[in-house]
């Protein structure tokens, strides 16, 4: 039995791939160090080179026709054999002690999923990007002690869950393409406590360096709104933020 499966559904994602398998593999290790056992998949719907690139890196790696991010997240938890899924976003890395923190957390019976703090990985940082990841911080810190706070979590840079849990919910809503991760998490919430991971993940900031503070959270509450009013998310999908050369 392994104790950790690392989930990736990758679409596209040539440029950022690498990093984030070599930062993945170097937390494998570390927790393989400390009697954790690991493994990482990689579920790809790309129209350039990302299959090939992962597989620099990794045996795990599937090429997945249907689109839709929770389509290939399902398929990549039915291929796992971890009792804890972690699902992450291509342009997300991990610190070296991420695998041990969060099997540390999940000791505590009562905790069934774990959301991360993130901070951006670029070192070029301007005032809309510290005052967003100040703000996101502390509301991510505030979920510990206000349950209903997941109800508005839907950052997929690093999210963990016990596979049994998983199970019992069904995984992900194949018909969402976006607040995907929301949903599970507000379900999870009916089997034991969410925590969250003590040691923050690092993303590439792309989108909101495309998009900008305001549109990002213009976009992010609409969706809220519709989601919890109609039962849909206003917007069917986000757009790509891959660059010119990167397109959807």
């Amino acid at each position: 039995m392994i104790d950790v499966s690392i989930i990736l559904a990758t679409r596209n994602e040539k440029k950022y791939i690498g990093k984030t398998l070599k930062n993945a593999l170097e937390a494998s290790r570390e927790a393989g160090r400390h009697g954790v056992s690991s493994e990482i998949i990689v579920v790809d719907n790309s129209t350039d080179d990302t299959f090939t690139e992962a597989k620099k890196y990794v045996k795990n790696v599937y090429r997945f026709i249907p689109r839709g991010v929770s389509k290939a997240r399902n398929f990549g938890a039915s291929l796992a054999k971890g009792s804890i899924l972690i699902f992450m976003d291509a342009d997300t890395t991990l610190q070296k002690s991420s695998l041990i923190d969060a099997l540390e957390k999940f000791k505590d019976s009562k905790v069934v999923s774990l959301v991360s703090r993130v901070l951006p990985s670029s070192q070029q940082r301007t005032i809309s990007t510290v005052l967003f990841y100040l703000l996101d911080g502390l509301y991510v810190r505030l979920c510990t002690y206000l349950s209903v706070l997941i109800k508005f979590y839907n950052r997929g840079d690093m999210t963990a869950i016990r596979k049994d849990v998983f199970d019992k919910i069904e995984g992900f809503n194949e018909n969402l393409h976006m607040l995907e991760i929301t949903d599970i998490l507000t379900k999870a919430q009916s089997y034991g406590r969410i925590e969250v991971l003590d040691s923050p993940v690092f993303e590439s900031s792309r989108r909101l360096k495309q998009w900008g503070l305001l549109k990002s959270y213009t976009v992010w509450w609409r969706n809220y709104v519709s989601f919890y009013t109609l039962g849909r998310p206003y917007d069917s999908s986000y757009e790509a933020c891959r660059g010119k050369d990167y397109p959807c």
